[in-house]
């Protein structure tokens, strides 16, 4: 007969001895009554880290987090193994390394022979994978429950052996359904889809019945009140456990807005495309008399020639580079950095400009203008610049969708406090389905009518953006193919107390000027060269430089007034090169002027912080270029007369 200790058999006793000290799953161990660990098995040491030496004689609450620590959660489960003799464990621990892990854990007490509380034993499991696995199936059921309750999703049921449809409330709403509608087969269900697609939905369910999986099929339906919409339908096939077909369930959604949206996208797809093809063949056109002019003035020595072909030049990059500035004033339009210069500007003025701008094409055409504006004068707060481009667009695209020897009118009436004027023509007109998108970005009536006169399809929508930055309104109106077309703009009038801005000094360029030191800064060395070239024809000593190191270096030596400094260089750019000769003193008074082919207003803040005087954007305006020079004037008098 075995001996017992404490009343339990020894080799019951050794038995346990070996399972807690060979355990490694588990961590078990016991706890005094004030909580000092007292032994540590393997077990322990491995999911909790801390080895017997480390842990035994010290508190066990240092297994807790420090929360749990600071909220009295050890001392509380330690009261409930004393007083009921068990406590359940299950939250987050703290390993020796800091880390946490899920514990299920169960804390028993351990009682003398005379039932007198002793120690209590714990047992510890890592459960720290389930928690994760488990927390996670939890999230992903709640995104399920909420995608699916926004989703507005309807469901169906179809019985196969008895040809039973089964629809629910919201699938008869997504499909135009009365609620009392009969859909009993599944005859019915198809009945209620598009004529169009309704064989290619049958045919799906078809070869799902017959090969098995699952189907996924788009369709339309008509609701009551004409309006078309796009179903996508999921489902399954289910059988029975002989293989036999039992039903086929599935899901529908509303994918209207997204069939929309992808149409709008192919549209603006195709837009975009043609758009391309139209600026490549609108950029190469000027190009090919520019080239043919560079031949003739090579080959021609007769002066008359050679005049008219300069000014057939002149016309063409004209052409070229106001295409690309109403691009970029799209592009400013767009992202709302198109800035207006207000002043109090005449009417008349904004007309007479946008005339003279418009008035070769209409010329060349053979086309007759007539203008009526009232006799008083029409004052109005506005940039009269782009005004002027507002009107000469609306003039222009009159002149390109009329006839040769064709009409247009232009006429201005006060009424109250607007202006309203009106462009007329007896041209091509424009069909009612177009007046809802005249105005929209490369909207176009008669794409070859465009590509013959010249165009981009830009023009009405830079004319829409002015307007609306003016307060006022635009809109078309045509009475149909072949009966001309009318735009109509309003415009708020000018109060009297806004004072007239002073007219910025004019300029002569092709007279001779006083001869400045200009250094010109381009790694082109074309583009260097026939600068430096126009401007040393007006009495200008000039310098080049072909990268920004090369540049501080002549400029120190040179000691320019004005520096005509290109952005993009090698070595070091033009931002750089500025800074540098900005360091030094000598470089401090010389007026500064960014040349390059970057013209958006971040370029030109990124000037102005360089320390550029001005910003122009190639290629130059020898007008635009004679004011900066005459600004430089003026301020080296101001310097000399501080009294001005």
């Amino acid at each position: 007969m075995d001996s017992s200790r404490n009343g339990r058999p020894e080799w019951e006793a050794e038995l346990f001895r070996l399972l807690v000290e060979n355990s490694t799953d588990y961590a078990v161990f016991i706890v005094s009554l004030d909580g000092r660990v007292l032994t540590w098995n393997p077990g322990a040491e491995r999911v909790l880290g801390y080895q017997e030496n480390e842990i035994i004689g010290r508190s066990s609450f240092i297994l807790f987090t420090p929360e749990d620590q600071a909220a009295g959660i050890p001392e509380a489960e330690l009261r409930t193994a004393i007083t009921d003799g068990r406590a359940s464990d299950d939250r987050w621990h703290a390993r020796k390394d800091g880390s946490r892990l899920w514990i299920n854990g169960i804390m028993t007490l351990l009682r003398e022979e005379s039932g007198k509380p002793r120690a209590c034993a714990k047992v510890m499991r890592d459960f720290t994978q389930a928690k994760l696995a488990a927390d996670a199936l939890r999230e992903s059921e709640s995104r399920l429950r909420v995608a699916l309750e926004a989703a507005e999703m309807g469901t169906w049921l179809w019985r196969i052996p008895t040809d039973e449809q089964i629809l629910d409330d919201s699938l008869r709403r997504l499909m135009g359904l009365r609620l009392d509608e009969d859909v009993a087969t599944l005859d019915d269900f198809l009945k209620a889809v598009h004529a169009d697609d309704a064989a290619h939905v049958r045919t799906e369910f078809e070869r799902c019945l017959t090969h098995g999986g699952g189907f996924n099929v788009e369709f339309r339906v008509r609701w009551p009140d004409g309006r078309l919409h796009w179903l996508r339908d999921q489902g399954k096939i289910f059988y029975d456990d002989h293989g036999k077909p039992l039903f086929m369930t599935g899901a529908c959604v509303d994918i209207t807005e997204r069939k929309h949206d992808e149409e709008e996208l192919r549209k603006a797809d195709q837009r975009k495309d043609e758009f391309l093809a139209l600026l490549a063949h609108e950029l190469r056109n000027p190009l090919a008399p520019l080239r043919n002019g560079l031949q003739i003035m090579r080959l021609a020595g007769d002066k008359a020639i050679v005049e008219e072909t300069q000014s057939m030049m002149d016309r063409q990059l004209s052409h070229m580079v106001r295409l690309i500035d109403d691009l970029l004033d799209i592009s400013r339009l767009s992202q709302n950095k198109l800035h207006l210069q207000r002043s109090r500007v005449n009417l008349a003025d904004v007309i007479g400009n946008s005339v003279e701008s418009a008035g070769p094409i209409i010329d060349a055409a053979g086309q007759e203008l007539s203008i009526s504006l009232p006799e008083e004068e029409i004052f109005l707060d506005a940039d009269l610049t782009r005004l002027a481009q507002l009107f000469s667009n609306l003039l222009t695209n009159s002149a390109k969708y009329t006839q040769q020897g064709g009409h247009i009118w232009l006429s201005a009436e006060r009424r109250g406090d607007q202006v309203e004027v009106t462009v007329t023509d007896d041209g091509i007109g424009i069909p009612e389905a177009a007046l809802a998108h005249i105005f929209d970005m490369f909207s176009q009536v008669d794409r070859t009518i465009e590509r013959s006169t010249g165009g981009l399809g830009i023009g009405l929508a830079l004319v829409k953006g002015i307007v609306e930055m003016h307060g006022g309104e635009v809109y078309a109106s045509s009475e149909g193919p072949g009966r001309g077309s009318t735009f109509t703009v309003k415009l708020p009038v000018s109060h009297p107390q806004i004072s007239k801005t002073n007219a910025a000094p004019k300029s002569d360029f092709g007279a001779k000027s006083n001869g400045r030191k200009i250094l010109v800064v381009d790694d082109n060395r074309d583009a260097a060269n026939s600068l430096a070239a126009f401007l040393r024809l007006l009495g200008h000593h000039v310098e080049m430089a072909h990268d920004g190191a090369e540049a501080v270096a002549v400029a120190e030596n040179f000691r320019p007034e004005v520096i005509l400094m290109d952005v993009g260089m090698p070595k070091l750019n033009g931002y750089r090169a500025t800074q540098q000769i900005r360091d030094q003193s000598w470089g401090r008074d010389i007026m500064i002027i960014a040349l390059t082919g970057w013209g958006q207003e971040t370029d030109r803040e990124r000037s102005q912080e360089a320390g550029c005087d001005g910003h122009l954007v190639k290629p130059v305006d020898p007008g635009v270029l004679s004011k900066m020079l005459d600004q430089y004037a003026r301020r080296e008098m101001r310097q000399a007369s501080p009294t001005m």
